[in-house]
């Protein structure tokens, strides 16, 4: 390389956002692949649990003529 592509590539700083967002990214993607395990396995139980309240909430109506509440 010549000394005057060196210098431009130094003074130029044109493409430098892109370069930023592509790395922040890279970096948002990285720890959502590392993070997605352990949520997954809280997600798993919490669904669980509330499915198992709902369940335990609810109440048939009573085999009678008489309309539900």
């Amino acid at each position: 390389m010549t000394i005057k592509a060196i210098v431009r590539l130094v003074i130029d700083d044109r493409g430098q956002d892109l370069v930023e967002y592509a790395l922040l990214s890279g970096i948002v993607g990285v720890a959502g692949i590392l993070v997605f395990p352990v949520i997954v396995d809280k997600m798993g139980t919490a669904y669980a649990s509330w499915q198992t309240g709902a369940q335990n909430a609810w109440e048939p109506c009573p085999p009678a003529p008489a309309a539900c509440p």
